[in-house]
């Protein structure tokens, strides 16, 4: 499979054209995207658990934990409570976002502070990071604002990933070309 997609210039870009569909899709509907990104957590956690509870049953008695059973029944246990309460769920995902955007903010501005006298980069960084924190702190007191950034960051993730693979394609069809006229001319020299 992975050699047709690297031969077939044109399978890139279909794969391009529908991430730039489904980020369209995703700006259109960012509390639906954020309730399946919740949704699929949840399965996630789940998953981790049960795949947890499997491993501890099949491990030789020298093997087996009992933290590591409890830690994988309140994974279940947890996983289930995320899906049983989506929106609580979003929220949690969006308060975790905001308080990444703060963390991140706090940071950018210690480095922008630090490197402010030696290039012009750092006040760069100092706008950035206050950008930042002050995003974050909007985001905690407005989880709407915040489940729509979430889902607008992915969506110009899968946009950014679409265009990228739009641009791949024509590029491999333009080199491909350009190696199928320079082996013709070789063995026409031949």
């Amino acid at each position: 499979m992975i050699q047709l997609l690297f031969r077939k210039w044109w399978l890139i870009l279909i794969q391009g054209l529908l991430l730039i569909i489904l980020s369209i899709y995703i700006f259109d509907n960012p509390v639906v995207v954020l309730a399946a990104l919740s949704f699929w957590f949840g399965v996630l956690v789940i998953t981790a658990g049960v795949i947890g509870v499997i491993t501890w049953l099949f491990a030789t008695v020298t093997e087996k934990e009992g933290m590591s059973l409890l830690w994988s029944i309140f994974s279940v246990g947890f996983g289930i409570v995320l899906l049983l309460n989506l929106v609580v769920t979003m929220k949690t995902i969006t308060m975790f976002f905001a308080f990444w955007m703060l963390i991140t903010g706090f940071k950018l501005i210690q480095s922008g502070w630090s490197l402010r006298a030696k290039n012009s980069f750092g006040w760069l960084m100092l706008l950035a990071g206050l950008f930042s924190v002050v995003a974050a702190v909007m985001l905690f007191f407005n989880l709407g604002t915040g489940a729509i950034g979430v889902s607008t960051l992915l969506g110009m993730q899968v946009l950014l990933t679409g265009v990228a693979l739009v641009l791949l394609s024509f590029a491999k069809k333009a080199v491909v070309g350009i190696v199928k006229e320079k082996i013709d001319s070789l063995k026409s020299e031949i």
